[in-house]
């Protein structure tokens, strides 16, 4: 049977796990026999076997393990490459563990700031449709038995209140199957790869894209400056890790005027790779010596700017949402409201 792949919180778990047991200095294959016979629960278990049996093989490293497994994420996969190549697996398994605990962490924000309003989304879905089908038919069924001149009043009323309740059910179904569709393809990988591809050349959402894809590419640099790696390795291993494709076309600028001689800070400002002030701080800190301080702020910079829009945009998201939805309740009391106070006046 398939295992699914791993979601942040698992992720992190199992990036700490391998680092406390690289960092023991027990062998890999023992050290996940171990987990696997330990974990109480069933999930982990089977993640743990799977993983196992991936190790089955001669020389088979880590990384060789997590991508023949198919159940990690491609950036953790990738990042532990880096890591093997580097010779600092274990603070490349320790930085994962931190990066998807943060992940887990800001999904779940994201989760419960959406999740009431969607709730009562789902709800005055609910309520229009009962309006639609059985309380507005009921109505008209009712005003019909009225003398003609009351029914004359309120007839067209009715008919409003019927076609606006209509469009209003129609819209927030379609709203409704578009979330529940979206959330049943992000479980699919090549589905899910196609909505990142949208998302990030979506107007409204490219820029937010770039920063979490910069936010990715800067701390690998960081973990590869650290150890020394030259900068056309670091560009060439770089590319790798974000599918965002003005990103990867900027990293491969950038490798490409290294290669061409360009002194490396140079060309991270001409491609377009970083801005001109961090591209200044890199030039400094070539020259004095101190690459890997000058790239781990340059990281952290990032990574606040992408946490810092992903909280603006769920912090607009939700209000939004609620706006929305007070207009829709709105409609809805008119629909109800205009046959009563028509037939009201017909009555009189």
């Amino acid at each position: 049977m398939a295992v699914k792949m791993l979601n942040d919180e698992e992720t992190a778990y199992f990036s700490e796990q391998l680092a406390m047991i690289m960092e023991a200095g027990i062998p890999l294959a023992d050290g996940m026999e171990m987990l696997a016979g330990e974990a109480g629960d069933k999930r982990f278990k089977e993640i743990a076997d799977l993983l196992l049996e991936s190790m089955k093989g001669d020389d088979i490293t880590l990384f060789g393990a997590m991508e023949k497994s198919g159940i990690f994420p491609q950036y953790a996969v990738k990042m532990v490459k880096i890591g093997s190549v580097t010779g600092r697996i274990e603070d490349t398994l320790n930085g994962l563990s931190d990066y998807y605990s943060k992940r887990a962490d800001l999904k779940q924000t994201v989760r419960s700031s959406v999740s009431h309003p969607l709730i009562l989304l789902a709800m005055m879905t609910v309520v229009i449709i009962v309006l639609v089908v059985e309380v507005i038919p009921m109505f008209r069924d009712i005003f019909s038995q009225f003398d003609d001149t009351a029914a004359a009043a309120v007839e067209n009323s009715v008919n409003f209140a019927y076609n606006m309740g209509a469009a209003v059910m129609v819209i927030l179904i379609i709203v409704l199957a578009v979330i529940l569709i979206t959330a049943l393809l992000m479980q699919i990988p090549a589905a899910r790869r196609g909505l990142s591809r949208l998302f990030s050349n979506f107007i409204f959402t490219r820029g937010m894209s770039e920063t979490m894809a910069m936010a990715d590419v800067t701390s690998a640099m960081s973990v590869m400056a650290e150890c020394g790696i030259s900068p056309e390795q670091s560009l060439e291993l770089a590319e790798g890790l974000t599918e965002n494709k003005r990103v990867r076309e900027r990293i491969k600028n950038c490798e490409k005027m290294v290669l061409d001689g360009e002194y490396f800070a140079d060309a991270v400002k001409n491609s377009g790779l970083l801005p001109g002030v961090y591209a200044h701080s890199l030039k400094v800190a070539y020259r004095s010596g101190s690459i890997d301080t000058a790239w781990q702020k340059i990281s952290s910079r990032f990574g606040q700017e992408c946490d810092r829009k992903i909280y603006g945009a769920v912090s607009f998201i939700e209000p939004v949402i609620i706006a929305i939805l007070a207009v829709l309740i709105g409609s809805v009391l008119l629909t109800v409201m205009l046959p009563l106070t028509n037939i009201m006046t017909g009555i009189g």
